[in-house]
């Protein structure tokens, strides 16, 4: 939720920027765009730490290649 608000703050900033022909504007959306890539988090579950039993997914995933 947070990096679509930034990302549509950005979106803004740069609009503003070609409207009112300033590109500080710009370069403000742009830094901002760049601070929401970055803060983004993946929050993905690691299974292998959190129990000794892997889940039926990540089983059949590493038997596909074998």
């Amino acid at each position: 939720m947070k990096l679509l608000f930034l990302l549509a703050v950005a979106g803004v900033c740069l609009t503003l920027s070609f409207v009112w022909r300033e590109p500080w504007i710009g370069g403000v959306g742009l830094l901002v765009a760049f601070a929401a890539m970055f803060t983004d988090r993946d929050d993905v579950h690691d299974d292998d730490k959190s129990s000794y039993e892997t889940t039926k997914s990540v089983r059949n995933m590493r038997s596909r290649n074998r």
